[in-house]
């Protein structure tokens, strides 16, 4: 009798492991494809400010780097997977968003760069969101178990989505930078000090006989 209750209880504890581990692999495909979606969200939000830049400051092959881009996106919004073809083309997009043609017409259209910008850093922080998901379904469906039983099915291994996404830096906003200027610019010179009447010289504090070291 005690056999059989021990049996019993290894029996119902396999399969109580057994079925956290599917439910687990489903909870962690469920948050691949969030992310996945989020991702391709965010992909999408960036070409499309990439191609408002473009436009707003001719910039050709910004402009077809964003063209190229957005050409796939259809097929991810309806559920293609994130593959090499995606990533060379986001790649290329990245690298025209640091090129310093754009970062020359951001001069002039700081809120377009900016929303640029902004895009690519969501972009950074989702891929980082749909990377992790997905190293954490592949570490759970490459557990022997997992293997051997099949609790993955026929499910394919997700993939990782590895792209250039490295934030390009900016130099100060030119506003700002012209309001620094003008401010330099109205700021009292030597001249306009308290307890100068005029410029340094004969007539000011030190006079050129009062200089140390000199002989009148």
């Amino acid at each position: 009798m005690t056999v059989l209750v021990v049996v019993v209880a290894l029996v119902v504890a396999i399969a109580t492991y057994l079925t956290w581990l599917a439910r687990r692999l489903d909870r962690l495909a469920a948050r691949v494809s969030d992310a996945s979606g989020g991702l391709i969200t965010q992909l999408v939000a960036r070409a499309d400010a990439a191609a408002q830049l473009a436009e707003r400051c001719g910039l050709d092959e910004l402009a077809v780097s964003a063209a190229r881009t957005r050409a796939a996106y259809p097929e991810l919004l309806a559920g293609a997977p994130l593959n090499a073809a995606v990533e060379l083309a986001e790649n290329a997009l990245s690298r025209s968003l640091r090129s310093v043609e754009v970062a020359a017409a951001g001069q002039r259209f700081p809120i377009e760069l900016h929303a640029v910008d902004s895009g690519a850093a969501r972009v950074a922080l989702a891929r980082q969101f749909h990377n992790d998901a997905v190293r954490d379904q592949r570490a759970l469906a490459g557990r022997r178990v997992v293997r051997v039983l099949h609790l993955s099915g026929r499910r394919p291994p997700p993939g990782y989505f590895e792209i250039d996404d490295a934030l390009p830096l900016r130099e100060e906003p030119w506003p700002r930078l012209v309001e620094g200027s003008v401010r330099g610019a109205d700021a009292p010179g030597r001249e306009d000090r308290p307890g100068h009447d005029g410029p340094l010289g004969h007539d000011g504090p030190l006079g050129h006989g009062d200089r140390p070291g000199l002989a009148s």
